[in-house]
C-alpha cells in the first residue's frame, strides 16, 4: 500500500468525524455511564453531580477542539499550510488543552487521577504553542518570500 499525504490527512479526517461521533455519544450517555460506574461508592448521587460538571465543562473546550483540527485539515487538504488562519486555530487549540487541564485539576479535588489528565492536557497545550510559534515564524517568512521578487 503506497501511503501519502492526501491518505494520511483523510485517515485524520476520519478519526476527527469518530471521535466527534463518540463525543456525543459520551455527552448524551454520560449520567448513565458515570451513575453505573460509581453507583457503588458512598455519596454516589453527588459525586455523580461532579463528574457530570466535570464531563459538560470540559465538553466545550473539547468540542472547540475538534472542529479547530477539523478546519486545520481542511485547510492543509486544500494546500493552504502556513497561513495566519492555521496559526489562529493552533492558539485556540492550545487554549483548549490548557483549559481542558484547568478543568481537570480542579476535578481533581474529588477524584485525584484527574492530576495526570490535567498534567498531560497542559504538556500538550505546551507543545501546541510551541507549534503556533513555528507556524507562525513561517507564515512570516512565507509571506516576505512572497513579496520577494
Amino acid at each position: 500500500m503506497n501511503w501519502n499525504r492526501d491518505k494520511s490527512v483523510r485517515l485524520s479526517k476520519c478519526c476527527i468525524w469518530l471521535f466527534m461521533v463518540i463525543f456525543v455519544l459520551i455527552c448524551f450517555f454520560a449520567p448513565q455511564i458515570f451513575s453505573w460506574l460509581i453507583s457503588d461508592t458512598t455519596n454516589s448521587k453527588a459525586r455523580l453531580g461532579y463528574f457530570l460538571a466535570t464531563v459538560y465543562t470540559g465538553a466545550v473546550p473539547a468540542l472547540i477542539a475538534l472542529l479547530d483540527l477539523n478546519k486545520l485539515l481542511k485547510n492543509i487538504s486544500c494546500g493552504e499550510v502556513f497561513i495566519d488562519g492555521n496559526v489562529t486555530i493552533l492558539r485556540r487549540l492550545s487554549w483548549c488543552c490548557i483549559a481542558a487541564g484547568l478543568i481537570c485539576l480542579v476535578s481533581m479535588i474529588y477524584y485525584p487521577p484527574f492530576l495526570v489528565i490535567s498534567g498531560a492536557a497542559g504538556f500538550i497545550g505546551l507543545i501546541l504553542r510551541v507549534v503556533k510559534n513555528v507556524f507562525a515564524q513561517a507564515v512570516l517568512l512565507k509571506n516576505e518570500n512572497d513579496y520577494t521578487i
